[in-house]
């Protein structure tokens, strides 16, 4: 194999990934359309965030720091829109994040700078720092070798529903549900 053609699977493997992405989006829009309130809405944005990390997290043995940078750019657009506060607060917190954060530890240092400095931003920061570390976690798990894609995917998630569900199991129920329609409508 020749290095065009290394190059050619590399655009194609990107492109590929790039659809998945959009993919998702599309899916959160149709869940947002049938969960539109409250933490049910949340819940459905954190499953589309979830589901982006679980892609990029695939493919970051073959050095997808760009892709990184597309799904917190698609984040950023998110919740700008969602918030109303102006895009170039996000880019500033996402610049400080892709600088400095190789460790746990380093994310959560970061994460509480940058709550200081841009507290209406607080939602965001959090939001991103939790899928920093999940993806961290998840991407020395790949490099570990014993890694099971779809458990961690599953326990994440399930983590996530017991904590916005705060253990009321009927929430839990209900959160579960959303989470099969989600994973019924990525496959369509």
């Amino acid at each position: 194999m020749n290095w065009k053609d290394n190059l050619k699977k590399c655009q194609q493997e990107k492109e590929k990934i790039v659809r998945e992405l959009e993919k998702i989006d599309a899916v959160r829009k149709i869940m947002e359309e049938r969960y539109h309130y409250g933490v049910l809405k949340d819940f459905v944005n954190h499953l589309a965030s979830t589901e982006k990390v679980f892609v990029l997290a695939g493919i970051k043995k073959f050095g997808g720091d760009e892709i990184m940078n597309l799904f917190i750019q698609s984040e950023t657009e998110v919740m700008s829109d969602d918030t109303g506060i102006d895009e170039d607060v996000f880019s500033q917190i996402k610049e400080e994040f892709s600088k400095t954060c190789k460790t746990v530890g380093d994310i959560k240092n970061v994460s509480d700078k940058l709550m200081q400095k841009y507290p209406e931003a607080e939602k965001f920061i959090e939001y991103i720092t939790n899928y920093l570390i999940v993806l961290l976690q998840t991407s020395g798990s790949i490099n570990g070798g014993d890694f099971d894609i779809d458990k961690k995917r599953d326990e994440t998630i399930h983590e996530m529903m017991v904590k916005i569900a705060e253990n009321d199991s009927a929430e839990i129920e209900e959160l579960e549900k959303i989470y099969k329609e989600f994973k019924e409508e990525l496959n369509n």
